[in-house]
This record gives structure tokens, sequence and C-alpha cells, in this order.
């Protein structure tokens, strides 16, 4: 798999999570939560391989800044760790980390999901 496809079946999984917008624009996300994103991967390379073969993508899960950001991360985050399990061929979720997404001076309450794909 290359990484064009791992990074295109990973948006493709998030997709299918219901009460979650997929976006590939950072603003749009910031501008629509609750929200989903694909960050660029890390890649490594195994000694002999000319190309990659594996990334590290985090996949961005953002909420709205209210009362209801915590409970509703908690709601989603595990179903688009499970969206992506299932549906991404050689993919693995290895944790879920909170934080606070920043796109131009905004910032919203997120987890950043990060997900091993061997390529």
């Amino acid at each position: 798999m290359s990484v064009q496809q791992a990074a295109a079946e990973l948006e493709a999984a998030v997709r299918q999570v219901d009460g979650v917008r997929f976006y590939r624009d950072p603003s749009g996300a910031m501008a629509d939560p609750p929200a989903a994103l694909v960050g660029p991967p890390r890649l490594t390379w195994d000694s002999m391989c000319s190309g990659p073969t594996a990334a590290t993508f985090v996949v961005y899960v953002l909420a709205s800044m209210d009362e209801r950001a915590v409970a509703q991360l908690l709601d989603l985050v595990p179903l688009v760790a499970e969206a992506i399990n299932e549906h991404v061929r050689d993919a693995v979720v290895t944790e879920a980390n909170p934080g606070v997404f920043d796109a131009g001076g905004q910032n919203l309450p997120s987890y950043e999901i990060t997900v091993e794909v061997n390529l």
C-alpha cells in the first residue's frame, strides 16, 4: 500500500463515523466541530527498502469549546478508533492523547489518535 492509499483509507474510515464531519482543511474543521482531519504522516524505511515501509498518522478529533467538549470527545474518539481499526488495511490505533488543536490562533479541545500503518 502506498502512503496516499493509506491516507485515503483513513479518510474514508473517518467519514463513516456518525456525528463527525471530516475535513482536509483545518480551518473548515475549526469552524464546524465536531470534526476530524488526518495529519501528514511520519514515514519510516526498513534498511534495504527504497520506499517507506511504515507510516504514523495522527487523526485529530475536535470538539466545540463548551461544557460538552470532554463528553463529546469521549463519545467520538472510540468510534473513530474503531472505524479505523475495522476499515483500514494493515493499520492499528496505538493511542489517543487529549490536547488542544490550534489553527490560526483559534484553539479547540481535541484528541490526537495515533495510527500505525504498514505500507
